[in-house]
């Protein structure tokens, strides 16, 4: 494995050649050990001629030069693993780093590393650096921020009362008469990292908890709430309608933790470090991700002021457990979305048929796991809500390094026709995690390294689909929180690997029918894993089939690239591999009965239906999925696939496919299709779709918007 930062040949290595490695930083501290224990050196302790006794301890016999730790015997000294001593150290910036994570993360945002490297660059004349896959440096468009959620945890046990805070809060509760006046509101400054509005309200309430109460001498509340914070413009009346509106906004739920802590019927609610202090839901749009840690701990802050108007010696908020410090390390993120708004005529390869979504879908989807999904919806407007998610072990396939599950999306208001005219009538181009199918959530953490994760990924599919990664001002459609603006920032810039991936995957099945060098046991193989549903082992499919278990280990060597073989489950490559395998079945099964031959001649047999037959898409899709066409003098002619699709949804998915590769041949629209062909399909059920050219023209993508009025 190549790491990352290979293609800085040419800059300073982030240490010097005089500066410790790793290594020679543990031998080190070994001698260190050494030195300190007999007394001669490496302890950072200072001596009175006047008074030792005041000064040392005789009990202590070395100290960590690093974390400060005492050790009282000889033995300590050596079975210390000081989290605080640094590997490493960046010879631009200084920064000392305690892991080699940190190290490389940190290269993304050194502003000193960065002007070192420009200055490389203009002294080479290098206009930009090497191409390929490798992290480049350039003038990227800034996406905007868009939905975000997590669980912020604050562990107090280390201050006296460590629930203070939650008994301040019940204070409050108790100080505000909900009654007469509502939710408390109170005013405060909005002077916070992209925040556009000069002030803003912060709107305290409560709800039930279903938390029974703490089995403690001095917890003495006898119905547990759960605290709700809202911060929102000033120039809205409550969050729920500056949420209708689309404003930036922020939600905080603080729900109190201790240990052993328990539900009102007796069930043990999840707090794996036993902290006693704080889980706090947070939620909110159109702020930057770390902006929400701030935002909390200022409201609770603004909260605490409040507080006195009633009572005289109320039981006062601490925002000093809410600082962004003391966030803990079990802190997580369940979404974060990240987007740009483009001009709605230049979206079409994000979002087409044969488009960039939905070649992420198809080829880089498990047939069997579950963790992908394809959403088209064009019926408001062309390009809609168009998804395409990927689960986490195919993402790396996508860009090498990223670890989490995301989506990828094309979207539109929810009303396109209402806001023709204005930004928002163009879609968004977005991508978002997908906390649901990662194996592990995102710790808040690596907040840093998630948000590069879904800028690089957005800046790919934008390059993909031919779209600028630099601010333009003819492509780019600025609204209230996207603004056509652009930063220098280190991203991974992908050469597209679906085409690629694509022909791939294709090339396996057509090599597998062409050569005819499959055996009856990979038909058999291929057909359990396409027409039976569930997952499969090996064994599963040797007993199912009737084989021994080494006949269907030397088969799935035969169909590497088809099939894949992980973990003990055996599926299908992907989406793609599947549609494959399905318009070359009826082929594979002829090659056991018949000569090679008559398989090659069915493979090939839609190419004869062209004047000069050859491998551009329409060409292959023909050899692919169709038997026959029938020529009809003045009308279209009749298009007949040489299989049986599961349903009429299925037949009009793939010739809405077809369409795709008969426009991107002959330049044409969608809809002009259905002027040369109409469809003629038996499906598996028996049910006969045979649509007429006014029929089969709505279920090309582009109809509503050449016929408005007809629809």
């Amino acid at each position: 494995m190549t790491d990352e930062f290979d293609f800085l040949d040419q800059a300073e290595p982030v240490t010097s050649d005089s500066d410790d490695s790793i290594e020679s930083g543990i031998e080190q501290c070994e001698a260190d050990e050494l030195r300190s224990a007999a007394g001669t050196d490496g302890v950072e302790t200072t001596f009175s001629d006047t008074d030792t006794k005041t000064q040392f301890d005789p009990a202590i016999v070395a100290e960590c030069r690093y974390c400060k730790v005492y050790f009282h015997t000889y033995e300590s000294v050596h079975k210390h693993d000081c989290p605080q001593q640094p590997v490493a150290s960046c010879r631009y910036c200084k920064e000392d780093h305690v892991s080699t994570q940190d190290a490389n993360d940190h290269l993304y945002h050194c502003e000193d590393f960065r002007r070192a490297r420009e200055q490389q660059i203009r002294q080479s004349r290098a206009k930009t650096m090497r191409g390929g896959d490798d992290p480049q440096i350039g003038h990227f468009i800034d996406p905007a921020y868009h939905e975000f959620k997590g669980y912020f945890k604050y562990d107090c046990s280390d201050r006296r009362n460590a629930l203070r805070s939650y008994f301040a809060f019940n204070s409050l509760q108790k100080e505000h008469n909900f009654d007469e006046h509502g939710n408390l509101i109170v005013e405060m400054d909005g002077d916070f990292d992209g925040i556009d509005s000069e002030k803003l309200k912060v709107e305290f309430s409560f709800k039930n908890s279903g938390i029974a109460p703490r089995n403690d001498p001095s917890f003495k509340i006898e119905e547990v709430r759960e605290y709700q914070v809202y911060v929102y413009p000033q120039g809205y009346s409550s969050h729920k309608e500056a949420k209708a509106d689309g404003r930036q906004r922020a939600y905080f739920l603080f729900r109190p933790r201790w240990p052993d802590i328990e539900s009102n019927s007796g069930k043990k609610i999840s707090n794996p470090y036993d902290i006693e202090g704080f889980d706090v839901e947070v939620s909110g749009s159109n702020l930057p991700f770390s902006t929400y840690e701030v935002l909390l701990h200022s409201a609770v802050d603004r909260l605490k002021q409040h507080q006195g108007f009633k009572w005289r010696s109320p039981t006062y908020l601490r925002p000093e457990d809410f600082a962004p410090d003391r966030i803990h390390k079990s802190s997580n993120v369940v979404d974060a979305e990240l987007y740009v708004r483009v001009d709605k005529d230049l979206t079409g390869k994000v979002y087409a048929f044969d488009g960039t979504l939905h070649k992420i879908s198809l080829l880089l989807s498990d047939e069997r796991s579950g963790v992908t999904k394809s959403v088209r919806d064009d019926r408001e407007c062309p390009g809609f809500y168009h998804t395409a998610t990927i689960g986490p072990d195919r993402i790396a396939e996508m860009i090498p390094g990223h670890t989490w599950a995301r989506e990828h999306k094309h979207y539109h208001v929810k009303h396109p026709k209402a806001v023709e005219g204005g930004p928002l009538a163009h879609p968004k181009v977005g991508v978002s995690l997908q906390n649901s199918l990662c194996k592990g959530s995102p710790k808040y953490a690596e907040l840093n390294r998630l948000e590069r994760e879904l800028d690089e990924a957005l800046l790919n599919v934008l390059k993909w689909s031919d779209l600028p990664v630099r601010p333009d001002h003819q492509v780019y459609v600025p609204d209230d929180y996207f603004k056509v603006t652009g930063s220098q920032r280190f991203r991974k810039l992908l050469q597209n690997k679906l085409p690629d991936i694509e022909s791939m995957q294709e090339q396996e099945v057509r090599q597998l029918v062409v050569a005819g060098n499959a055996t009856e046991t990979d038909i058999q193989v291929l057909d359990t894993l396409l027409t039976d549903g569930g997952q499969f082992s090996p064994s599963d499919l040797a007993e199912k089939i009737g084989v021994a278990l080494s006949t269907i280990y030397k088969s799935i060597d035969r169909l590497d690239g088809m099939v894949n073989h992980r973990y003990g489950d055996v599926q299908l490559a992907s989406q793609y591999v599947a549609q494959q395998v399905v318009g070359h079945m009826d082929v594979l099964r002829k090659t056991i009965s018949t000569d090679i031959e008559g398989a090659i001649d069915a493979l090939v047999r839609g190419e004869q239906f062209l004047d000069s037959p050859g491998s551009d898409p329409w060409s292959l899709w023909l050899s692919n999925w169709v038997e026959n066409i029938k020529e009809n003098q003045g009308e279209p002619d009749e298009i007949e696939f040489g299989f049986q699709p599961a349903d009429v949804e299925d037949a009009k998915r793939l010739m809405r496919e077809g369409a795709g590769k008969w426009a991107q041949v002959t330049g044409n629209e969608f809809v002009d299709f259905a002027r040369e062909f109409v469809p003629i399909v038996k499906t598996l059920s028996g049910e006969l779709w045979s649509p007429s050219r006014s029929q089969f023209v709505r279920e090309l993508p582009g109809y509503k918007a050449r016929y408005p009025r007809l629809v």
